[in-house]
């Protein structure tokens, strides 16, 4: 199945899964990437990937991945907290991918990730945007982990190494909120 038939086929499942509402929100969602399946299914991969707790989907499970992962969804949470998660998220991918960023040593650094080609820490990303934008890292925090995310990238690029920084992202992630909780517990 190509990018473009999987998501015909997610938006077909979603028809049948979501009020009239809830559909229209998410058409709304799909409609930010310009009707550009090929973007947007590159969103669900990495979106899918944070869900997955690092574990990137096989590109030709996306469509079976996502509607097992969003049936999920739908037995915890409303169709709009979980919609609005998505949403949310998107946003995040956009800001990352077409470098929408107002702040100027954010946006250097993402430019330098993506000209890095370092698609594999956008489920990173994702999140600690997340966490910036929920006040949960400030902003020097945030410029650090691009740096990070930045040296990582060139390193690869440098010694052709083949690490993973989706997986790595996801474990600095993991040890970040588990000290956080340590200093609470204190």
């Amino acid at each position: 199945m190509t990018k473009s038939e999987t998501i015909q086929s997610i938006m077909k499942f979603l028809e049948l899964a979501l009020s009239d509402g809830a559909l229209s929100f998410f058409y709304d969602i799909k409609k930010s990437f310009n009707d550009d399946n090929e973007l947007f299914f590159d969103f669900l991969y990495h979106y899918l990937t944070i869900q997955k707790d690092g574990n990137a989907p096989l590109e030709d499970r996306l469509y079976a991945d996502f509607c097992t992962y969003f049936s999920n969804m739908l037995e915890i949470q409303s169709e709009e907290k979980a919609l609005e998660q998505i949403a949310r998220y998107a946003k995040y991918y956009l800001m990352l991918r077409l470098e929408y960023i107002e702040d100027e040593d954010f946006a250097r650094s993402i430019s330098v990730i993506n000209a890095y080609e370092a698609w594999d820490a956008y489920p990173f990303l994702m999140e600690v945007m997340d966490d910036y934008e929920n006040k949960r890292i400030n902003s020097v925090a945030l410029l650090n982990m691009l740096n990070m995310v930045e040296d990582l990238a060139y390193k690869r690029l440098q010694t052709g190494e083949n690490n993973n920084l989706s997986s790595l992202g996801m474990e600095i992630n993991k040890m970040l909120y588990s000290s956080a909780q340590r200093r609470n517990v204190s």
